[in-house]
């Protein structure tokens, strides 16, 4: 089957308002070169759009009458995402309380109407009259998955079936000044994100039962033009597949996490915690200081063992919260006095008389 390679991002909204210009409280899925398949879905033709295929929110319209529908070709990455690596789907977490909290869920899902899932997305971007030609045709339980390529995360390997995904997260008002818990930033808070990442057993009829599951998550987003993603893997290398995940040292684009499975029932979760000097560091990332370009994050997705032409379908579970750690409130200096001048009082009360000699 040909794929048409016209840019489709899928748009699931939450209900969030968006904290800047630049933050977008959304998830979105990358349909882009679809197939309806779980083999299409491993076969490097499933998100093979870049900076291209994703333009602010607004332009293209939304599906109308559907609050959980999508922005075909629009809002999928910040506009002021500059690399090349294709991003298979983007969480946006955008808390602008310090008792916010968010919950994405990037899944294939088990029927056309279930919520945030990716069959929910291509239904309603296929039944569309603008975007529902660009995408592959098939029966009622057609649709694509979320899934990776058996034993795509090998050193050399050069079949691809890897998946990309750009997290986005911020507080406040989203800069340097007001980012981390409330809107002031001055109580010290830390931002947190969970993230789960498991087999889908609902297509483990699909599956290759020999498959695992790895997970690696580096700081920053790709900002390299030489990103590919059938160029040679290498997990333990800078520069994933072209890409700029990896460089800059400790402080850079590092590695901040990565797990495998070592049997299917595993379940893979990490806490992402980000303080507002990891928020900098976010932001050096990025480029220019305090540009709101900052608290971006890419998950990559793969598996080890299994057959290099199968497939592995999971699931991903983020859900973001603050941690507040509040400043000791001072006490004024004539509270001091009045309670020494009371201990004072307690201590000549409980003096003992003096016996007579």
């Amino acid at each position: 089957m040909i794929f048409r390679k016209t840019a489709i991002a899928a748009l699931l909204t939450t209900g969030l308002a968006g904290i800047s210009g630049q933050a977008f409280a959304h998830q979105t899925y990358n349909l882009t070169g679809a197939g309806i398949t779980i083999g299409d879905s491993v076969n490097n033709t499933d998100g093979v759009s870049n900076t291209g295929g994703y333009g602010p929110v607004g332009i293209g319209g939304r599906v109308a009458g559907d609050a959980n529908a999508n922005i075909p070709g629009t809002g999928g990455l910040p506009t002021d995402y500059t690399g090349t690596l294709p991003y298979n789907f983007y969480f946006g977490h955008h808390d602008s309380t310090a008792t916010g909290q968010t919950n994405r869920n990037y899944k294939t899902g088990t029927s056309a109407t279930e919520t945030n899932s990716l069959w929910r997305a291509y239904a309603v971007q296929n039944a569309s009259t603008t975007w529902g030609p660009l995408l592959p045709d098939g029966g009622a339980n057609d649709h694509p998955y979320v899934a990776v390529g058996g034993d795509s995360w090998q050193t050399g390997s050069t079949t691809g079936g890897l998946d990309y995904a750009l997290i986005h997260a911020s507080a406040g008002s989203n800069d340097n000044a007001q980012n981390v818990t409330t809107a002031t930033g001055v109580w010290g808070g830390t931002y947190n994100i969970d993230i789960t990442v498991k087999r889908d057993a609902n297509y483990d009829s699909l599956n290759d039962a020999n498959a695992l599951l790895d997970v690696a998550l580096y700081r920053g987003s790709d900002t390299s033009i030489f990103s590919n993603r059938t160029a040679a893997f290498d997990p333990n290398a800078a520069g994933v597949q072209g890409s700029s995940l990896g460089t800059g040292g400790v402080d850079g684009s590092a590695l901040l996490w990565s797990a495998s499975q070592v049997s299917v029932g595993d379940i893979l979760t990490y806490t992402l915690s980000m303080d507002f000097a990891e928020w900098q560091k976010t932001d050096a990332v990025a480029g220019s200081l305090n540009d709101g370009d900052a608290g971006f994050y890419t998950l990559v997705v793969g598996a080890h063992g299994g057959a290099s032409n199968s497939a592995l379908a999971y699931t991903v579970d983020t859900h973001s919260y603050s941690t507040i750690t509040a400043a000791p409130v001072p006490v004024p200096g004539a509270v001091w006095l009045f309670g020494s001048a009371i201990a004072g009082l307690i201590g000549f009360g409980r003096r003992k008389p003096q016996l007579a000699a």
